[in-house]
């Protein structure tokens, strides 16, 4: 008798192990879900991506796209807060707005770092290490953020937002490679 309960729990355990394990999402839809507000973008972000065409979807290949998405918006945004601290404009803006471009014109040159280091980590396989250097981007992105709170922005506010939301839709993804 004593042997047939241990069969029967160690089934039993085998059972509740397996469910444990993280089903890795099989359409480019199901691993947008984990973006959640940002859903509809990452579709629309990863759509052409070569790994969303594979069944199951290739979950790293697609996580590689999003930061280098990610990458490459926070490049910009650091280049054209760039170009306006140098312009003649900034003479024209508050001195609050000012510093508020200075400020994140440095903050995005670090966020790019951030985003080339963890594309170069995820090339490697190391998804968790890419994951921490994809917050920290995300954190000085929203540090900029905050720094100009009470700041009229205009054309600065689209321009963080969107680095901000390219920045989720790279997390979650990544966060599904590192789960599995």
């Amino acid at each position: 008798m004593a042997s047939s309960s241990m069969i029967t729990f160690a089934a039993a355990l085998c059972l509740v192990a397996a469910s444990a394990v993280a089903v890795p999402p099989a359409t480019l839809q199901e691993t947008c879900q984990s973006a959640g507000e940002q859903e509809a973008l990452c579709v629309q972000l990863l759509s052409s991506s070569p790994a969303a065409q594979k069944m199951p979807v290739d979950t790293p290949g697609l996580a590689q796209a999003a930061v280098m998405a990610a990458g490459s918006n926070a490049t910009e945004t650091a280049a054209h807060l760039q170009r306006l601290f140098d312009s003649e404009d900034l003479k024209n803006m508050s001195p609050e707005l000012q510093r508020c471009v200075e400020d994140c014109a440095e903050r995005y040159q670090s966020a790019a770092k951030f985003l080339g280091q963890a594309s170069e980590k995820m090339t490697a396989g190391s998804f968790d290490e890419a994951s921490v250097l994809i917050d920290g981007a995300q954190s000085v992105v929203t540090l900029c953020q905050r720094s100009c709170e009470g700041v009229p922005q205009g054309e600065l506010t689209a321009c963080t937002k969107g680095v901000d939301q390219l920045c989720t839709i790279a997390a979650s993804v990544t966060r599904l490679v590192v789960q599995k």
